[in-house]
């Protein structure tokens, strides 16, 4: 009788430590999850700044109006980069929008970097003005996706009962550095 009761003893043990183990990984998991939300809102955020700037009169007529616009593609998306591959840790009501807006990101840099190739000068005059229109189109449908996706980390980050963090409002230096189109 004590010999069951040492083994039913040993295996009530071995369950209450599987069983804390399991909470404790979850609880892990939950962190990492929460510190990824956070960081991608950050990057997010800053780069639908960037894509608002760019939306602006002034930059999209210069972009449009200019045969051959100089500057360079954005790719400044290092959290994103660090973070693909633990993408399955999001929460599954995040991870659509997370990752079409970085696709749209992707298409735009693509896009802003074809304006360097011989291909692009190859084209008439209203074929590469009809391309950096469609660069202007690829750039509010940049920032529409960020506003979707910062939406839903924002839904997440409120279930949590967490403070939602105040979208970065990032400036561009174009005025400050005499780079401005001007």
């Amino acid at each position: 009788m004590e010999a069951l009761i040492g083994l039913l003893g040993v295996v009530v043990g071995i369950l209450f430590g599987k069983g804390l183990e399991r909470l404790l990984d979850l609880r892990r998991r939950r962190d990492r999850e929460i510190d990824m939300v956070f960081a991608l809102h950050a990057e997010i955020s800053a780069g639908r700044s960037a894509a608002r700037d760019q939306n602006a009169p002034d930059e999209a007529a210069y972009l449009v109006e200019n045969e051959f616009p100089a500057g360079p593609s954005d790719r400044t998306d290092f959290v994103f980069e660090t973070l693909k591959p633990d993408l399955s840790v999001l929460p599954q009501q995040v991870i659509h929008q997370i990752v079409l807006y970085y696709r749209l990101a992707e298409q735009s840099n693509l896009m802003v970097d074809f304006l360097t190739t011989q291909s692009y000068e190859r084209q008439s005059t209203d074929e590469r003005r009809r391309f950096r229109q469609n660069i202007m189109a690829g750039l509010r449908d940049q920032e529409a996706a960020a506003e979707r996706a910062l939406a839903s980390l924002e839904t997440f980050i409120a279930r949590c009962g967490l403070a939602i963090p105040v979208r970065s409002r990032v400036r561009s230096d174009e005025r400050s550095n005499r780079s401005d189109h001007e």
